[in-house]
């Protein structure tokens, strides 16, 4: 009778441990593991076993958590003293939500609720990494001396946005580049800022905006994409009224808008637009917390394009 107290208040109750194979896993692949449940020093009920996908945003000098996901184990059962159980444990990642970075962190929390009693958790960190078509753009952009700044990968209320320095080539020219990217069904699509140096070419400090899209096809070989992502930042830093906002949107046909359709989209990598951002996390993520804290305005409810587009005329 002591025992069924103690275990009661926690103490030689039943425990339960997760261990990933892996540490890190790439956005839209499964992490998979085994949970080791121990019984107690006596007989428990357990009504159920759930794990939360929590994300933990540390941006603007807020932090936040809220659960992504809740995925569930198993239904009631019951352990005896000192038994052991094994389950495994498979989850297929959504393509949708942020890769890991500087402010942004993910945890595996494991739930054994156990009936009338203290419930037990286990909590185990976990390394979201970026598709591998969008690791080779990075690859890429490193190739050409670019490197990501500590603020790079941001929430923004389209999505994630990473961001660049120039360290060699580009370094007396661009300030940084900017860009958020679009998984598809045929490759990724990017939006493109390179923030141009006063004075380079003659101009005014610019913002050059640019949608560009590579077939996963031209994503295999990372030396020639980095030869394309040259000419690409180099003609918009050589012909930049082709990339401002107004003079780009003139000539632009098709603005297409995150709403899962139009370009065959599979998502936007932490995108918030029209929900690509996972049910429940766009629902929480939105909140009057985070939009204070992230600093939203209700932008996000404009389409992207327009808005990435969009702007006053600047003169060179």
């Amino acid at each position: 009778m002591f025992r069924k107290f103690l275990s009661k208040l926690g103490i030689g109750s039943a425990n339960i441990n997760l261990v990933l194979h892996h540490s890190q896993v790439r956005l839209g692949e499964t992490i998979s593991g085994e949970f080791f449940i121990e019984g107690g020093t006596v007989e428990q009920d357990i009504n159920k076993i759930d794990v939360e996908l929590r994300l933990t945003l540390n941006q603007n000098g807020q932090v936040q958590t809220k659960t992504v996901a809740t995925i569930p184990v198993a239904s009631a059962f019951v352990i005896q003293a000192g038994e052991r159980k094994v389950l495994p444990f498979t989850y297929e990642l959504p393509k949708t939500l942020p890769v890991s970075r500087h402010g942004i962190r993910y945890t595996f929390v494991t739930r054994l609720d156990i009936a009338g009693g203290i419930d037990h958790l286990d909590e185990d960190a976990l390394r979201i990494l970026p598709p591998l078509p969008l690791e080779k753009i990075f690859a890429a952009f490193e190739k050409l001396g670019f490197r990501e700044k500590a603020t790079s990968g941001s929430l923004k209320p389209y999505g994630q946005e990473f961001e660049l320095f120039p360290t060699e080539q580009f370094r007396e020219i661009v300030q940084e580049v900017e860009f958020f990217s679009f998984l598809e069904e045929e490759g990724v699509r990017l939006l493109l800022e390179v923030d141009v140096h006063a004075g380079a070419f003659g101009l005014q400090e610019k913002e050059l905006k640019r949608e560009i899209f590579f077939s996963y096809t031209e994503l295999t070989d990372v030396s020639i994409l980095a030869d394309k992502l040259r000419e690409i930042i180099q003609e918009m830093i050589e012909q930049p009224y082709q990339y401002t906002a107004s003079s780009y949107m003139t000539h632009y046909s098709h603005t297409p808008h995150l709403h899962g359709h139009g370009h065959g989209m599979m998502g936007a990598i932490g995108g918030f637009a029209a929900g690509m951002f996972a049910g429940m996390l766009a629902e929480e993520l939105v909140g009057d917390a985070i939009e204070e804290a992230l600093g939203f305005d209700g932008e996000a409810e404009e389409g992207f394009f327009d808005n990435f587009f969009g702007g006053e005329d600047e003169e060179f």
